[in-house]
């Protein structure tokens, strides 16, 4: 392990990362708000991200994919660490303060706070910031704009970036970073116009584009989405939630005018999980609105939840047990490889599937070969193999957190869900997380393994669960 790089590679995106504070600084001053609260993590950043960066000058700048693993996994742990620094000047504790900060730059969207409005503007605007920033990924934005990361972007991106592997739209690794964070930056800005010709404020339509983006869920108001009783809104928030699920190369394939997305498997099995689920959910409600009523519900809500956002219209929570269930089965599906959206991913659900049933039939017919394909490429064991152990592992850890918590004295439902809205990036649970609630009343303990849960999601479990194998560390790994 190159360890002098690894620890230099990381000053310099703390270094990097004070920069990010000059936004809600500049809004503390418009608002007239206290600038300390930013002015304060800024100069940290800074001090200690220059000092270190200049005493760790690596003897060599080979960096192998575990290096990779140790700089990303580490660095968001360092950001979220940084990003909570607000908080805690506005005096929330330092346990909620780190999990509001890592729920932000996971694009979890669980919150510790009850009343939204009760925060200034500025520290707000910093809650939706974190999650647009960790929506398309912190390491994919620095590796695009600065030069000395973008040297080892391959190494970089493959740990950050979620699926199973990293798309090239450009032969260089920074290039298909600089057009992914462009196609983003793009949409950023078409859905603020939009909410702000529908009657956002501004300050609103900006905030809820960070979020909706990014599928992170943030409001500024404690009702969520369902403050603006909109149906325009609402019909825009859907249409790039679900926008935010799917490969952004696809997405940038689609402003180039090729339309490579009509026959992507991945996208056509997101698209029928999600009308299916959207067509079974507002059948379900029937009983409880009119078909209008139902459809507007229903589809805004699946959408949500399966691509992780977790914007509410309406406290799913007080629905029927079967259609609460239905939401705690999509927070696992998640997005498309490549989106801003967590869970176990489409892509994974699909080929799992695939192999599932050719297993199947090879026990009834031993001699028949069975080949599993994806966009008409055979897909290869090895990656199968990792789509296996990835499965193996998530459950794992969803079983024995879920335990965890449950003995901070946590309820079931709650605990089940409270995990599965963390460890999927999805924010609001069920029970005592459901949509009307916060996650205030949990244990600091809760809190800490929720986070943890938040920070192995958003990573995709091997980028930080190999930095607790001690044969990491050593030379050859």
């Amino acid at each position: 392990m190159n360890t002098r790089l690894v620890v230099n590679y990381l000053s310099q995106i703390v270094l990097y990362f004070s920069l990010v504070f000059t936004i809600p600084l500049a809004a503390a001053i418009r608002y007239h708000e206290d600038v300390y609260a930013f002015a304060i993590p800024m100069a940290v950043c800074a001090f200690l991200g220059s000092i270190v960066y200049v005493i760790s000058k690596p003897e060599s700048d080979v960096a192998k994919y575990k290096e990779g693993y140790a700089i990303v996994g580490i660095g968001w742990l360092l950001i979220a660490i940084a990003g909570s620094i607000p908080y805690v000047y506005y005096s929330i504790s330092p346990v909620d303060a780190f999990f509001e900060a890592m729920s932000g730059f996971t694009t979890t969207g669980a919150t510790i706070i009850d009343r939204i409005e009760d925060l200034p503007k500025s520290l707000l605007l910093w809650r939706s910031l974190t999650q647009w920033l960790g929506g398309m990924g912190i390491v994919v934005l620095f590796v695009a704009i600065f030069p000395t990361l973008a040297k080892k972007s391959e190494t970089l991106l493959q740990a950050e970036v979620p699926g199973l592997k990293v798309e090239k739209i450009k032969p260089r690794l920074k290039d298909t970073a600089l057009r992914l964070y462009a196609t983003y930056m793009l949409l950023t800005v078409l859905e603020i116009v939009l909410l702000y010709i529908l009657g956002m404020s501004l300050y609103d339509a900006v905030n809820h584009t960070f979020t909706t983006l990014s599928t992170g869920g943030f409001s500024t108001h404690t009702e969520s989405i369902a403050y603006f009783n909109s149906p325009a809104i609402e019909f825009v928030i859907f249409i790039f939630m679900i926008l935010g699920g799917m490969n952004f190369v696809l997405i940038y394939l689609l402003l180039k005018g090729q339309t490579k997305f009509l026959r992507d498997t991945e996208f056509r099995f997101y698209m029928a999980i999600l009308l299916l689920a959207g067509a079974i959910m507002t059948a379900i409600n029937l009983e409880r609105f009119e078909l209008g009523e139902s459809l507007r519900y229903s589809f805004f809500q699946v959408a949500s939840i399966m691509t992780t956002t977790g914007y509410t219209t309406f406290d799913f929570d007080t629905w029927s047990d079967s259609a609460r269930l239905l939401l705690l089965m999509l927070m696992f599906v998640g997005g498309s490889t490549g989106s801003t959206g967590g869970g176990i991913k489409v892509v994974r659900i699909y080929l799992l599937t695939v192999y599932s049933l050719g297993q199947i039939l090879k026990s009834a017919e031993p001699r028949t070969a069975r080949i599993v394909r994806l966009n008409d490429e055979v897909v290869d064991k090895e990656t199968l193999h990792n789509i296996t152990a990835f499965f193996t592992l998530y459950v794992l850890i969803f079983v024995l957190s879920t335990f965890l918590v449950s003995l901070t004295g946590l309820d079931m439902i709650s605990s089940i869900s409270a995990v599965s809205a963390t460890i999927n990036n999805v924010g609001p649970g069920l029970g005592a997380v459901g949509a009307a609630e916060s996650y205030s009343s949990l244990s600091a303990t809760a809190k800490l393994i929720l986070a943890f849960n938040m920070w192995i999601g958003r990573l995709e479990l091997f980028t930080v669960l190999s930095l607790f194998i001690p044969s990491f560390w050593r030379e050859r790994w």
